[in-house]
């Protein structure tokens, strides 16, 4: 963690802060840092780890950002933020033992954490009323004062019914697969209840920190099954080979059609799709989601394009699925209600009137979510073939969305990079193929562009962009 932390401090309990007279204001652009002092006593040995781990990992990599921008710590950081409300929110509502955490932070980062937490069905506090850490608790963990350090402990009354409910329901998958073996070893799952049941587990593991990994995880898990499945058929050897063709989206898919999307993972669809739905363009959600994994030091990533394309659509039509159902119920519901209510309609005209808008408002929000669920598996390119008429021209209906997919691309592909003013109109060109490109990755096969393809990209003479100060370089200018 940070160079003063020690991560084998007890935890800061949920904390009674001395008011501080002043308080230091937050440079604009502060490296932000989050320091997780110790370890939350609830914890299992996994966690311990993963949550010291990812402190550091946080720390090292992921926030390395010379602008105040909370799109780019959104991006950056997503991952890893949700494991943190994830852990926190399981100490709050789950064990009942709110954990005061210390972090490092400045308020246009802290509100893109507030994004994060929203779409999770999580209110953080306002920044500004987050109490400070005494110097006795800074003291216990190791830290010094530092300008922009806040204390934040995530509290039951923080967390909505749904998500509780959520989490709730996780928790008790995870107590019960102590006693079901076959939660946890797919030869020994002998009904479709137990394979359901035992997935459920999977993208819930406590044993895995990592929301992708979890999902990549339980894709293996259900790979295995399969195979151990076809080994006991009457032809093993053609069984085999169908199971080996499937690719990680096929395996996702299909197990997005058995359980419902988890707490993480109905965060990650709501706040995908509404990117995707704000650009009308899934390019932007794509980009949010390659940035997230890429490691920033050799710009790679262990995910292929087709993986990433694969866990976003994954991830926003398990998220609007799960909420089409949700609202199809509820007018159902309503529909028996009106039902009832007819049989005296003079008096019930008013109760009518109401579940009649209620009815109405539900369906254009279906509506809504058909339009996002559009974006990622019968997308349009008319964004893409007109890309650079609509970027140039601000009274193009199209032009908010074109640089939205311009800044998306050039932040994923083109970051650390100064492009010449001269050759900006190639930029437009490459910019244009990679949206086409990702799009490409969302269409069905008959759908593709072929004029969209990597070896249409342009390759120009870039001015490399000063490289990101080290820590002990940023300490020893201070």
């Amino acid at each position: 963690m940070g160079k003063n932390s020690k991560t084998n401090n007890p935890p800061v309990e949920a904390p009674v802060v001395e008011p501080e007279k002043k308080e230091d204001k937050v440079p604009a652009t502060q490296e932000t840092k989050v320091e997780i002092p110790g370890v939350p006593q609830g914890l299992d040995q996994n966690h311990k780890a993963d949550m010291i781990g990812y402190a550091q990992h946080r720390k090292d990599e992921m926030l390395r950002t010379n602008e105040n921008n909370p799109e780019k710590y959104k991006a950056l950081t997503m991952i890893e933020d949700a494991f943190f409300i994830d852990t926190a929110l399981t100490e709050a509502v789950i064990r009942k033992n709110p954990i005061g955490h210390i972090l490092t932070i400045n308020e246009a980062n802290y509100k893109a954490l507030q994004v994060l937490a929203n779409e999770m069905g999580v209110t953080l506090p306002d920044y500004k009323s987050l109490p400070k850490p005494t110097k006795e608790q800074l003291a216990a963990v190791g830290l010094e004062a530092a300008a922009g350090q806040v204390v934040l402990a995530l509290e039951d009354k923080n967390v909505s019914k749904e998500a509780k409910e959520k989490k709730k329901k996780e928790q008790k998958i995870i107590d019960e697969s102590a006693k079901k073996d076959y939660m946890k070893d797919h030869t020994k799952i002998e009904t479709d209840e137990q394979l359901k049941e035992a997935l459920g587990f999977q993208l819930v593991n406590p044993a895995i920190a990592n929301p992708i990994e979890k999902l990549v995880t339980t894709a293996q898990f259900y790979r295995s099954y399969l195979e151990a499945r076809a080994e006991k058929s009457d032809n093993p050897e053609a069984e085999l080979a169908k199971i080996h063709e499937f690719t990680l989206a096929d395996l996702l898919q299909d197990i997005t059609q058995m359980v419902e999307p988890t707490f993480i993972a109905t965060g990650f669809g709501s706040l995908f799709g509404r990117r995707a739905h704000d650009a009308n363009s899934v390019v932007p959600a794509f980009c949010m989601f390659k940035n997230c994994v890429i490691n920033r030091k050799t710009g790679k990533t262990k995910y292929s394009d087709e993986e990433i394309a694969a866990f976003v659509r994954v991830l926003i039509a398990w998220y609007v699925s799960s909420k089409s159902a949700e609202m199809s119920s509820a007018i159902k519901a309503k529909e028996e209600n009106i039902k009832v209510l007819k049989k005296d309609a003079k008096a019930n005209a008013k109760g009518i009137e109401t579940e009649e808008k209620k009815i109405a408002g539900l369906k254009k929000s279906i509506e809504h979510f058909n339009k996002m669920l559009a974006l990622v598996t019968d997308p349009s390119f008319d964004i893409v073939d007109n890309f650079i008429m609509a970027y140039n021209n601000k009274e193009d209906a199209n032009h908010m969305y074109a640089v939205e997919i311009a800044k998306s691309v050039l932040d994923t592909y083109y970051r650390g990079v100064e492009i010449p003013e001269l050759e900006f109109d190639s930029m437009l060109l490459n910019i244009q193929q990679h949206a086409g490109i990702i799009l490409n990755l969302f269409s069905v096969p008959d759908m593709r562009r072929s004029e969209y393809a990597s070896e249409n990209l342009i390759s120009f003479n870039v001015v490399p962009a000063e490289e990101e100060k080290t820590d002990e370089e940023e300490e020893s200018k201070n």
